[in-house]
């Protein structure tokens, strides 16, 4: 693990393997000695806890954006990966490649280890238990260890050469999409338009992604309060993006000079947010606990955005806080403020989501023939953290992570799960490089991985009219490779990429392990 990961950070000609190259390194030991194994279960956890810390982060995005075009992007996606594992089945016949390799091969050109490992799951009630068992397992791990390489090179390829054929202007894409990077800004306001609505529904009312964070009355501050109404004269401190401010101010009157920031008799202060009491709850509801203060922005991981009644905050997050002097440090007592804290995360919820997960997994699902399909460690820990991410609690029960904590556990469960997998194939990875059909996979898989980029890229993008930098995001997400996203948000430096990733995420490793499981069938019928 730790030569893997030192080695996946060399960058060759702008790329670097990151955490898969652990998968290489097993390889290459596991091939030297081939009794350098780890046991089952060690990687199974890993596994289990990846996907898992995954589906606790994409789970409110994702069912938020099935609400808009994410039902479409998700269709789209969902129907490439039928296509593809047409095209594939098509493709392994014509090449006389054995079943094991040929699912294996499969999960290594769309870069998917799950489904990887749920073929490996599967794959003994169909070869039954004779004295090449044991050989042919290890088959899907090979011919996945040999197109993995190809299958994230061949996405980077062709989303580095279409840009390059259509023009992909990603700055001005951006902008059109409105997701260019903008900083949040306070600007004060003298109201001189009449009837206004409430400051509390003026954002709704107006389509506007703003918060009042301050009304001055008749040389009077003090914090907004819902149902509270401004009149020509009074000043209000807005809090949004330039373009949203700006917007504001045509609806509301004129801009001021001044700095909003330092009003006198009201204080403002960044806050962690360490209480569990505080997260998985929407701001509106918290209001009777915010007495005197007020929630004007969220910072999650690197991204700020302006705090509205329906923010659901989570441990981790940094708030920031508007209030009077004397209430500013009963602002910091209710949230936390503790860094420690949040560190020290409860395991007791992580770990029975998780358990939930893999019982789920394990439940088996008829198919004609008398076989079964199992969501198995992979898909069953995914299915139910979308769905406890998307809660974010239930009664006491805080089933979020911190976003840190997030990060390291996911990283942790990957690389042993890579490592894992990497030494119970070697002894299999040494024979197959000695022998002529390795070649045959690796062009196979290299043409799968190839023509599903491609289609991918040309449908949404000419098609669909989905943004080149956004469609990029969705092939990124159904490839469910990181590196991937990782080449095309240096490449656009905007949020368009991370967008698409996250809303296909989700169902393209489900939709991934189950097809993975079908094309195992259908090639030994």
């Amino acid at each position: 693990m730790s030569l893997g990961l030192l080695i996946g950070r060399i960058k060759i000609a702008g790329f670097r393997l990151g955490v898969a190259a652990v998968l290489f390194v097993g390889l290459g030991f596991a091939t030297l000695e081939p009794d350098i194994t780890l046991p089952s279960i060690v990687f199974i956890i890993g596994l289990s806890m990846f996907v898992y810390t995954i589906g606790l982060e994409a789970g409110p995005g994702f069912f938020q954006s099935l609400r808009t075009t994410g039902i479409r992007h998700n269709i789209f996606g969902l129907l490439m990966v039928v296509v593809i594992t047409g095209v594939s089945y098509a493709l392994i016949k014509a090449f006389n490649i054995d079943s094991p390799s040929g699912a294996g091969m499969f999960t290594g050109a769309l870069t998917n280890t799950p489904a990887m490992a749920a073929v490996v799951d599967t794959l003994p009630a169909l070869i039954g238990s004779d004295s090449d068992t044991k050989a042919q397992l290890e088959l899907p791990v090979v011919a996945y260890s040999l197109a993995y390489p190809i299958g994230v090179l061949g996405v980077i390829i062709s989303v580095a050469v279409l840009a390059k054929v259509f023009r992909i202007d990603h700055d001005q894409e951006a902008r059109d999409a409105g997701v260019a990077i903008q900083e949040l800004l306070t600007r004060r306001i003298r109201v001189t338009k009449e009837g206004l609505p409430s400051v509390t529904t003026m954002p709704h009312r107006f389509d506007l992604e703003i918060i009042i964070s301050r009304i001055e009355h008749s040389g009077k501050l003090f914090l907004p309060e819902p149902g509270d109404h401004v009149d020509p004269g009074d000043i209000i401190s807005v809090v949004g993006t330039e373009e949203e401010v700006n917007k504001a101010q045509e609806l509301i009157g004129e801009f001021l000079p001044g700095d909003p920031t330092h009003d006198e008799g009201l204080d403002y202060r960044r806050i962690f947010v360490s209480t569990t009491e505080m997260v998985g709850i929407p701001l509106r509801k918290l209001r009777p606990r915010l007495d005197h203060m007020l929630v004007t922005r969220v910072r999650r991981g690197d991204a700020d955005m302006v705090a509205t009644p329906d923010t659901i905050l989570q441990l981790g997050d940094r708030v920031r806080v508007v209030a009077p002097h004397e209430s500013i440090d009963r602002a910091t007592r209710l949230f936390g403020d503790s860094y420690k804290r949040i560190s020290d995360i409860n395991l007791l919820p992580l770990l029975l989501g998780m358990s939930v997960g893999v019982l789920i997994g394990m439940i088996p699902i008829p198919l004609p023939g008398g076989t079964a399909l199992k969501l198995g460690s992979a898909g069953g820990p995914l299915v139910v953290s979308l769905i406890l991410g998307a809660v974010g609690r239930t009664g006491p029960v805080v089933w979020q992570v911190p976003y840190g904590a997030n990060l390291a556990l996911r990283q942790l469960g990957i690389t042993l799960f890579l490592a894992g997998i990497g030494t119970t194939a070697g002894a299999g990875f040494g024979k197959a490089l000695a022998d002529p059909r390795s070649l045959t996979i690796l062009a196979v898989g290299a043409a799968i991985t190839m023509i599903f980029s491609l289609l991918t890229l040309i449908i949404g993008y000419k098609f669909m009219k989905i943004p080149f930098g956004q469609v990029s995001g969705i092939l990124a997400g159904m490839q469910t490779h990181p590196a991937v996203l990782s080449y095309v948000s240096d490449q656009t430096k905007n949020e368009l990429p991370s967008i698409g990733y996250t809303t296909v995420y989700p169902m393209a490793m489900v939709a991934k392990i189950v097809s993975a499981q079908v094309l195992l069938f259908l090639l030994f019928l």
